[in-house]
């Protein structure tokens, strides 16, 4: 009887510095400790970059009208991964000239109010203003946007908005009541 109760007796000891022992914190030494016992975790660390497939505008098909060239050309560029979405961060990029001086961009007047995704068609929706332009201009506007969203696994359409709403036409042109495909808006 003796026996049983010193082996109970140790059981208990070891259990207790087994648990007191799960209970130990090892403190992490970085920058973001709150000193209470918190670590601040950035969710997007600085410098996460990711490689997109943004389309400008060929300057030489612009100048020409020449049918033959492609209107657009693809250039892989590093972008800033950060607490905006992809979608929003690749029309920024759109308005930014791009570094080939053969390329040109259509949209550095057009104001972007918001892009949201949702099942699988991205809402662009771009202010009135500035919406003005010949037949050309419209055209390099929507495939510089439909063929750069496009490119994301998740998108398969861009519906465009102006002002919140649905419009017939962005310029007067293109017809844009419906999601457009890449299919839709090709050379």
């Amino acid at each position: 009887m003796n026996i049983k109760k010193i082996t109970l007796f140790l059981l208990a000891v070891i259990m207790v510095f087994t648990l007191a022992a799960c209970n130990t914190r090892t403190p992490i030494e970085d920058g973001n400790n709150t000193g209470d016992g918190n670590t601040v975790v950035d969710p997007t660390p600085e410098g996460e970059t990711a490689t997109v497939k943004l389309y400008f505008a060929n300057q030489e098909y612009i100048m020409t009208g020449d049918e033959s060239l492609d209107h657009t050309i693809g250039v892989d560029r590093e972008v800033k991964i950060g607490e905006k979405p992809i979608e929003e961060v690749i029309l920024e990029e759109l308005k930014r000239k791009p570094e080939d001086e053969k390329l040109t961009t259509v949209l550095e007047k057009i104001k972007v109010l918001s892009v949201e995704t949702a099942e699988n068609i991205a809402y662009v929706n771009l202010s009135g203003e500035n919406l003005n332009g010949g037949s050309m201009e419209e055209a390099l506007i929507l495939q510089q946007i439909v063929f750069s969203l496009t490119e994301l696994e998740e998108v398969e359409g861009v519906q465009f908005l102006v002002d919140g709403s649905k419009r017939e036409t962005l310029m007067g042109h293109i017809f844009i009541e419906e999601p457009l495909k890449k299919s839709d808006v090709e050379d």
